[in-house]
């Protein structure tokens, strides 16, 4: 019978935790280098990174944990270690456990001195453990002695795997502990305590002996330096290093793991990026200068060996990767000229908050909805022209009108408005309905949006009025409740006899070929009846076709008739079914269109308060923003004040108005507008007493008028992150351009969408070989798509990646993806670059309101691309600081650019000699160059001008 041979487990992977104190480093090296993924840990805490560690294990697996004992480590709290050691076997995956204690202490004292003992492990599952400590005899233990000098068991184990050329088991680093321990004499005698077959348990499988370094020793007189890491490993030597290191990875492992300070561990892994050769400017890019010198001394700052960059790469995480590249990436940006944006910032108004104003929006939407405001009411929102009034109504509506579309329903019949519908309504009369059912939520209110600078007398104002009233309630209906309605409006407001005829002569000629048929039908049988007396047989033809012709003829009017009051109104009347033009005289209710004179107001007022009766309650109050009162002429601001008092007055008591505008600008409009009446009052400020009047709350919008919110203001419009130090605001926008989010747009839906399947297909073999310009293209689209930021930009290349099904690389891209993601960078860095000149300029210009902002931000722009373009052209390079001093004089002053451009002196500007003289401090010729000039002293001009850098010669060549 031939007997069962137990194999050991088989080990697929290998991980390690280790605690550090003492020696731990360089026992965590050498797992390394025995091909161990080690995790370390300070050890302050032990007994949760070790549960988690074993909770996170994997069958095949092989854990090693270095435990930490220190001070105050005693008996019994190697008893509770050993104990739950053990416990935790049993509830692990993975396949074996190696503890490693430097000291153990005796658990009891015997005969035999410490060697082999059981682990506890609760109910024998199958799995090898072992826990490896180092003890004192039973004899010293007595004596209540403690370790000596005597290396520790972490130095011991350390040595024998940095030593050991083949496999290593568990068992031979007991057997090595015990016969190191022995040739020094040391009280301290090693001890196993296993489970299972853990003994045969390969360590490290062992290191294969090629890849050597042909290292010369030092004291031969020969120097080896045809390998980089030759003479790293020379200066291993020189420190008394045992067991040296022999192939490339070991020594690069050693000196990190070992002999590095986290300074130059830093700097180590982040010049693994590099493509040159490290140098202090360079450590100082990668903001680790500090470990230069050490590196230096280690002959690591030449030409990087590849198991150096391996090493670096694979201990840089890959946060600190993405870190590196933007550095590197800002580094090469500023040794070559980077093209600026060009486009352009659009001044529209949008409901995306770039400027903090949601919040004033909120309280306004809040204050409207409460139970306690009861209209009518106006709320002014004040501000001068720019300052994003117009913005913050938007955000205002899309808070009480999410989308402007709340749905309203009418009761009554479905389908099309047919002609007998309107027959009908003309017997029964037409009155509209009293209410329209509203399916939105509580919260919702009514929104109508009024721009009266669209109109430019009284009647146009109040017919402008009425029409959007009109358009925008019955815009929310189905399109047959906005017929029904608009059918009961116009039937309501119109001559129903003009319709009732109308209707009687489009029967009669629908009715016209039956009666030419009929009257053909009785000129035969009367022919034939007259020849009846010659042909006797005629009289019964000519009785039966009347009878058949005069039913034929009933038949055909009644189906004629019945298919014109079928059919919709639409085709005959469409003219009442459809929204009355408030500006046109014809059709059929001519008498009575909104441009007549006679009783104009009249009509228009009716037709308002039957569309108010709709939607507008005392709970649930209509809301009319007026938008640019203050464009409009003095006539049209006049006629819009008192359709408001009328509102307020009561007539149409369920209004709420929000006016923008600048009271300014408004009041004295209103003084123009009644400046007859003036001439009868003493007091001149009768525009601001109409104000007074009708605006119950007046809100003024924010200015950018301080030295935080105004920078922040500018990188939202550059598309950068907000500032980390600074608060971030609501990210939108109050005073322009679209909804769209700034900076980069991709045109697709999803990051996949615009990919060709080709593209994906090819992706693996282009990343290897040729670097095809349409694949390239692609994963810029895909990169935009993610709206990266210089920080984000390697994350979204990686995306990008990985939607391509590229090959995962951490912490390095692909070439493809690297020209692509640098194509993202230059516009990225040219926004950063813009943003830090610009802020320099802002003091300067005294900028209050986002317009004037995107303003001198557009000159910017282009005068960042002319200049670049010059410089392409073989011109000089011009900073983008001289850029935005230049755009910052264009703005600010433009009253003087034309003198400033004159030639003072020969080949001399006044603004270079202005310039020279602020300075240089030159009060004297300041002076007289002001006089030559004919210009007054500018203070702020002077001061401006003393600023570096100098633009004299820029605005000569630009202005």
């Amino acid at each position: 019978m031939t007997a069962l041979v137990e194999l050991p487990p088989a080990i697929r992977a290998r991980r390690a935790l280790v605690f550090l104190d003492g020696e731990a480093a360089r026992f965590a090296h050498a797992l390394r280098v025995s091909g161990f993924e080690v995790t370390t840990d300070t050890g302050e805490d032990p007994y949760p990174a070790l549960a988690a560690f074993l909770s996170a294990a994997a069958p095949g697996e092989l854990l090693v944990i270095r435990w930490p004992s220190g001070s105050g480590w005693v008996p019994s709290s190697f008893t509770k270690l050993i104990m739950d050691f053990g416990r935790g076997v049993g509830h692990s995956s993975a396949t074996a456990l190696l503890l490693v204690v430097d000291f153990g202490w005796v658990l009891s004292a015997g005969p035999q001195e410490p060697g082999h003992a059981r682990l506890n492990v609760p109910g024998d599952p199958p799995v090898a453990a072992a826990a490896l400590t180092a003890s004192l005899t039973a004899s010293s233990a007595a004596a209540g002695e403690r370790p000596g000098a005597a290396p520790s068991l972490t130095e011991v184990l350390a040595d024998g795997l940095l030593t050991g050329r083949g496999r290593v088991t568990v068992q031979d680093l007991y057997g090595l502990a015990k016969q190191h321990y022995e040739r020094l004499g040391s009280q301290l005698c090693p001890m196993l305590f296993s489970h299972g077959d853990i003994e045969d348990v390969e360590v490290s499988a062992g290191r294969p002996p090629g890849d050597a370094l042909p290292l010369v020793p030092a004291q031969s007189g020969h120097e080896a330096v045809e390998d980089p890491l030759a003479e790293t490993l020379r200066r291993l030597a020189e420190r008394g290093e045992q067991s040296l290191p022999r192939t490339p990875a070991e020594i690069a492992s050693r000196v990190y793991d070992l002999h590095l300070s986290p300074a130059a561990q830093t700097l180590l892994r982040r010049s693994c990026l590099l493509r040159e050769p490290l140098t202090p400017d360079l450590a100082a890019r990668l903001e680790a200068a500090d470990g230069f010198a050490e590196l230096a001394g280690w002959a690591l700052t030449g030409p990087q060996h590849p198991a150096v960059r391996e090493l670096g790469l694979a201990r840089m995480p890959s946060h600190e990767a993405a870190r590196v590249s933007v550095l590197l990436r800002r580094h090469r940006a500023e040794s070559r000229p980077v093209p600026p944006r060009t486009r352009l910032t659009p001044d529209q108004w949008t409901v995306d908050d770039r400027l903090g104003h949601r919040v004033y929006a909120e309280a306004i939407a809040a204050f409207i909805r409460h139970p306690d405001t009861a209209p009518p009411l106006t709320i002014g929102i004040k501000g001068p022209w720019g300052a994003g009034k117009t913005s913050l109504m938007r955000m205002v509506r899309e808070l009480l009108d999410p989308g402007s579309a709340g749905t309203l329903r009418l009761g009554g019949r479905a389908g099309d408005v047919t002609n007998a519908e309107v027959l009908q309504r003309l017997h029964t009369g037409g009155v509209p309905y009293d209410s329209a059912e509203s399916v939105a939520d509580p919260g919702w209110r009514p929104t109508v949006w009024f721009n009266p600078w669209m109109y430019q007398n009284g009647e146009q104002v109040w017919a402008g009025l009425a029409h959007e009233l009109i358009s925008q309630v019955t815009g929310r209906m189905s399109r047959t409740d906005r017929e029904r309605f608009w059918l009961e409006l116009n039937l309501s407001r119109i001559d129903r006899e003009a319709v009732r005829r109308r209707m009687y002569r489009l029967a009669v000629t629908r009715l016209a070929p039956v009666a030419l048929g009929l009257a053909v039908t009785l000129v035969l049988s009367g022919s034939a009846w007259a020849g009846s007396t010659l042909f006797p047989w005629l009289a019964e033809a000519a009785a039966g076709v009347a009878s058949a012709g005069c039913l034929a003829s009933v038949v055909a009017g009644t189906l004629r008739l019945s298919t014109f009051f079928g059919e919709s109104a639409n085709g005959a009347f469409g003219t009442l079914i459809n929204q009355p033009d408030p500006f046109a005289t014809s059709g059929i209710i001519p008498e009575h269109a909104y441009s007549s004179k006679a009783g104009f107001l009249h009509l228009v007022q009716t037709d308002m308060r039957r569309v108010l009766a709709l939607v507008a309650t005392e709970d649930r109050p209509l809301v009319v923003f007026v938008d640019d009162l203050d464009r409009c002429s003095s006539s049209t601001v006049a006629q819009v004040i008192e359709a408001i008092n009328l509102f307020l007055a009561g007539e149409f008591p369920n209004c709420v108005f929000v006016l923008a505008m600048e009271p300014e600008v408004v009041a004295a409009h209103v003084q123009v507008a009644y400046r007859q009446l003036m001439c009868h009052l003493p007091d001149e400020s009768i525009g601001w007493r109409f104000l007074e009047k009708i605006v119950q709350l007046p809100l003024s919008v924010p200015l950018l008028d301080d030295d935080e919110r105004l920078p922040a203001y500018v990188r939202t419009l550059l598309g950068l992150p907000p500032s980390p130090e600074a608060p971030a605001p609501h990210v939108a926008e109050t005073t322009g351009g679209s909804t769209a989010q700034p900076g980069v747009k991709s045109a697709t839906s999803g990051p996949a969408a615009s990919v060709p399947p080709a593209a994906r297909i090819d992706a693996r073999a282009a990343a290897r070989t040729v670097v095809h310009p349409e694949l390239v293209d692609h994963l810029e689209v895909l990169i935009r798509a993610h709206a990266p930021t210089i920080d984000t930009l390697d994350e979204a290349a990686h995306r990008a990646e990985d939607t391509l099904g590229f090959p995962t690389r951490p912490g390095r891209l692909s070439e493809p993806a690297r020209i692509a993601a640098e194509r993202v960078f230059d516009e990225l860095h040219s926004d950063e670059n813009a943003f830090r000149a610009i802020e320099a300029a802002l003091p300067a210009l005294g900028l209050r309101n986002p317009r004037e902002v995107k303003r001198y931000l557009n000159v910017y722009r282009f005068y960042a691309f002319v200049t670049f373009r010059r410089h392409q052209a073989g011109g000089v390079r011009v900073t983008d600081m001289e850029v935005a001093k230049l755009a910052a004089l264009t703005v600010r002053w433009p009253h003087l650019l034309a003198a400033l451009g004159r030639e003072s002196h020969p080949g001399t500007s006044l603004l270079a000699r202005l310039e020279t003289a602020a300075q240089n401090a030159d009060g004297d010729t300041w002076a007289r160059a002001l006089m030559e000039a004919d210009l007054t002293d500018e203070g702020d001009l002077r001061q401006f001008l003393a600023t570096r850098p100098a633009i004299a010669r820029l605005a000569r060549d630009l202005l």
